[in-house]
């Protein structure tokens, strides 16, 4: 996991919790560095899968509305940068993460679909992620 992953989570936690948006002009030059990297390090073969693969489960979660368009770019630009296993993880550690705190936001707004910060729960994702690979 790359410092580049664990500084863009961070600005991105915290447009999301400010804003509730996750701004195009962090997560399109994610999209585009973790490509160029995923070329270089993995291929173009698995490159094209992580973006086929990836993008059309972003765009199920999308449809299904568990998630906006930022968050899954978000995800969708990890998986490129740190690779396709690592995008799993993310996910999987990051939906984990948002349990608390959308039971918190949940209790707070006394309301059974609160909208959260997804991108805080990301961002505890590549922070485990970050310290197990340091570990």
């Amino acid at each position: 996991m790359s410092l580049i992953a664990l500084v863009t989570a961070a600005i991105a936690a915290w447009c999301d919790v400010r804003t509730r948006t996750i701004p195009d002009r962090l997560t399109v030059p994610l999209l585009a560095l973790g490509s160029l990297v995923s070329l270089h390090l993995r291929g173009p073969w698995i490159t094209a899968g992580t973006l086929l693969i990836g993008g059309a489960l972003c765009e199920l979660i999308y449809r299904t509305g568990a998630l906006a368009g930022g968050d899954l770019k978000l995800l969708l630009g990890f998986a490129l940068l740190c690779g396709p296993v690592a995008g799993v993880y993310i996910l999987y550690l990051s939906l984990l993460a948002a349990l608390p705190l959308f039971l918190f936001f949940m209790l707070r707004y006394r309301t059974l679909r609160p909208s959260i910060p997804y991108a805080v729960a990301i961002l505890a994702a590549v922070t485990w992620l970050s310290w197990r690979d340091l570990a």
